[in-house]
């Protein structure tokens, strides 16, 4: 009898069954007209679609059950600027064209170019930029812009913007997003043993490159590295100059395939200017009086999130080498709700948090519809932080001080958040107004 434990049985991947079955899926998508995919999964998804159409198009009509949507009108505008559909008149819009090259439908460009807490999708970005019927000529502000969301889907979109955080790895990772593009591609012909060098340098405290952007994106890729393997062991096999070296051919990769986008649609990429700012005083960042277009941005989750302490690598690596001089503890103050007198009883803590978190995001919206022109637009996505057991009436408190300054509801459309059970925050809403 045949010894069965010496056959060499061959399952099928994971990949290869989701291909196959994708595959199956695409005999039940129509193939013409304006046709939009399997991967919009939620109700949610109807919702974005609808809002991009309604600031796109004059007179719609979609069909969720079939996968199509009804309008005459600039086809090769909307094809251009839509990021919900698969096909327009059809033809492969510009954001199935994306999302197919980098094979991600929020990874395209450099958004995945360095892990960080708490950034929003950049599809949804797309999306308010297109109800809101944004131009080239119109001056996007994200004061809350984290690692560079906004600004970095509004330069891809060819529309002007300005990003404004408190966080300087944030700052650092918004303007590599920013420079990459334009660095000579000379730059990037590095042979594993260049990038070998590169990681002693930078392991030994020294200098790699006289082009700053280059240093910068090196600095980030070896504290990514190095956080890597203090979260996992899933990488031991790898090395952590193998996994280095992985991750500077993602963002090359990255690199060629984002030029491409660019000149085979014929975008001209915008640079953001990027600030280092707090929310609560915009004047102080150089932002006067109604002089905003739109306002495209997600306050934090302090309470949800630990935007910061990840990056401990980076504070102490940058601090000795006086690249900078940050401590990370001060930089935590800085968020919403953080600045509290030492003196405080313990038991009393959070409670005054909590109430200086509300009073400070108060203070922001004041702000933003300051500096908002007069029928300018903004957009908040947030969501209800849950606290020991108990749900934050964030979103209601934000559209309660949206109101008392003056912006007009739009509409409001919530996102569940798939995955884990045991999120902190579950969903997030997209709040619109209009001053």
């Amino acid at each position: 009898m045949q010894n069965l434990f010496n056959q060499h049985i061959e399952y099928p991947s994971f990949e290869e069954i989701l291909n196959e079955y994708s595959k199956e899926a695409d005999n039940y998508l129509p193939k013409e007209g304006n046709v939009f995919g399997f991967w919009m999964q939620t109700l949610a998804d109807i919702q974005f679609l609808d809002l991009e159409l309604s600031g796109l198009t004059k007179d719609y009509k979609i069909d969720a059950l079939n996968h199509k949507v009804y309008f005459n009108d600039d086809y090769e505008y909307i094809i251009k600027r839509i990021a919900h559909l698969d096909l327009v008149d059809s033809k492969p819009t510009l954001y199935s064209y994306l999302i197919d090259l980098f094979g991600d439908t929020n990874a395209y460009a450099f958004h995945n170019l360095y892990p960080y807490k708490g950034k929003f999708y950049p599809r949804i970005v797309r999306t308010i930029i297109n109800a809101y019927d944004l131009q080239e000529g119109d001056l996007i502000l994200d004061p809350y812009n984290g690692c560079g969301t906004t600004t970095h889907e509004a330069g891809l979109m060819g529309i002007d913007s300005i990003g404004i955080d408190i966080n300087p790895i944030g700052n650092i990772i918004s303007e590599l997003k920013n420079e990459l593009l334009f660095v000579d591609e000379k730059e990037y012909e590095l042979n594993t043993n260049d990038l070998v060098k590169i990681f002693d340098y930078i392991e030994n405290k020294k200098r790699t490159h006289k082009n700053d952007i280059m240093y910068k994106l090196f600095l980030m890729l070896y504290f990514d590295t190095k956080d890597a393997f203090i979260r996992t062991t899933r990488y031991n096999k790898k090395g952590m100059k193998g996994l280095f070296i992985e991750k500077f051919n993602y963002i090359k990769d990255c690199y060629n395939k984002t030029k491409k986008y660019l000149k085979e649609w014929n975008i001209n990429y915008k640079k953001a200017i990027i600030k280092e700012g707090n929310v609560l005083d915009l004047k102080s960042a150089g932002i006067d009086d109604e002089t905003i277009d739109a306002i495209i941005t997600s306050p934090p989750y302090y309470f949800s999130l630990d935007y910061v302490g990840k990056d401990k690598i980076a504070y102490d690596y940058l601090n000795e080498i006086k690249f900078f001089n940050y401590k990370m503890e001060d930089v935590k103050k800085e968020y919403l709700g953080m600045k509290i007198k030492p003196n405080i009883p313990a038991r009393k803590l959070l409670e005054k948090r909590v109430i200086t978190y509300f009073d400070d995001l108060e203070k922001s919206i004041q702000e933003m519809a300051r500096v908002l022109k007069p029928g300018g637009k903004i957009a908040i996505v947030i969501g209800d932080s849950t606290l020991n057991g108990r749900k934050l009436p964030t979103t209601h408190k934000t559209n309660d001080y949206c109101l008392k300054y003056g912006l007009k509801h739009i509409r409001s459309v919530f996102n569940p958040l798939l995955g884990t059970r045991n999120r902190a925050i579950r969903g997030e809403s997209i709040l619109l107004y209009y001053k």
